[in-house]
């Protein structure tokens, strides 16, 4: 579904992404890990379209991400980035119901249909009695829903997200994810999410992608990749890890006595 070929970025004269290559099967779903500054963030822009590399080649589908145009490229893609911006000040479920804006002909208004999808959403997300809100009076985990939502609404068979899960209490955390590996699962939708949870990646994603230093440090099945002497190394911290007693994945703990 998603393959990278000697993908390498800078901004200005900073590297952030060194001679990248991966390729990640279609109904996958997988966690981008490491340290801030590792480049996790980039390589999903790049992978999205929105940034633009002079070396190394994206292909979507087995087409190279240059040759989709915009509108085609939504509709094979959504994608949730942290804190976007708006400029005007719309309401919550104007935002969501954006979401259907790929699959509209010229001059054509949202249908009765994309609305009760858009109702649809937002009930599952728990957002419903937010609909009439404007993004101006939400929180910050309110307005990450609602960024989710509208991705949702999309209804693209792959789907990026820069930490979905950022400035959320534990249940809306677990809420997400759950929704996430159900469509995964249940849809086929090939998943792709940064997150510096690592527990939660790890619960949820049926690989783990790690990023150091602009570069792949590991890929693989969670248990392959979760290991303690490696995440010590990247991260500066020791770690060890245990497989969680009630689902049999690993999860890390931190050796604060070291």
């Amino acid at each position: 579904m998603i393959k990278i070929k000697n993908l390498s970025f800078q901004y200005d004269k900073e590297v952030v992404l060194k001679s990248v290559y991966l390729e990640i099967a279609k109904h996958n779903f997988i966690g981008i890990i490491g340290p801030n500054g590792a480049g996790k963030s980039t390589l999903l822009k790049c992978i999205s379209g929105f940034l633009k590399s002079k070396d190394g080649k994206i292909l979507i589908a087995n087409k190279l991400i240059d040759d989709y145009d915009k509108i085609e490229l939504a509709k094979r893609m959504a994608v949730v980035v942290q804190q976007p911006y708006y400029e005007f000040d719309f309401s919550v479920k104007e935002i969501v119901l954006m979401g259907k804006f790929p699959y509209l002909k010229f001059w054509q208004n949202f249908s009765k249909n994309d609305e009760n999808a858009t109702d649809k959403i937002l009930d599952e997300l728990e957002l419903s009695h937010l609909s009439n809100r404007r993004l101006s009076e939400l929180s910050g985990g309110e307005f990450q829903l609602v960024m989710l939502a509208r991705a949702l609404n999309q209804n693209t068979e792959i789907l990026l997200l820069d930490e979905p899960a950022a400035h959320l209490d534990i249940h809306h955390q677990i809420k997400i994810f759950s929704i996430l590996k159900k469509l995964n699962v249940v849809q086929n939708k090939t998943i792709v999410s940064v997150s510096h949870n690592i527990n939660l990646a790890a619960e949820f994603c049926d690989k783990i992608l790690i990023m150091s230093k602009g570069e792949i440090a590991d890929f693989g099945k969670v248990k392959e990749v979760i290991k303690g002497d490696k995440l010590s190394e990247i991260y500066q911290v020791p770690i060890k890890v245990m497989n969680n007693p009630f689902t049999d994945k690993p999860n890390i703990l931190y050796d604060y006595e070291k």
